[in-house]
């Protein structure tokens, strides 16, 4: 019975830190630095640039507003080109940033 609780803990506890990096593309739970593109409109020239950006510790702390309407509101920016996403993370500290150009 106590091997069980064991094992069901280490279950429980891998996937509290695996839940956030499932939704990404690229997954590095001890480092990543990557820029992902996200979506948008070519009826639009990308002539300003807005940036909103979120910072996590281990998985257990989350603070900012990096939304890519929050960007769009930080660079004054009403029609939105595209926007991508830049996450870095070295052991447990992820800083998330979201970058939105348009105009």
């Amino acid at each position: 019975m106590k091997k069980m609780f064991g094992v069901f803990s280490i279950l429980c506890i891998f996937t509290m830190f695996m839940t956030p990096v499932m939704a990404e593309g690229v997954y590095g739970i001890i480092y990543k630095n990557a820029t992902e593109p996200g979506s948008g409109s070519s009826n639009v020239a990308p002539i300003k640039k807005g940036t909103a950006t979120c910072t996590s510790f281990l998985a257990l702390v989350g603070v900012g507003q990096c939304g890519i309407k929050d960007a769009m509101k930080n660079g004054n920016i009403r029609s939105l080109s595209y926007y991508d996403t830049t996450t870095r993370n070295i052991l447990g500290y992820k800083k998330v940033t979201v970058n939105a150009y348009g105009q």
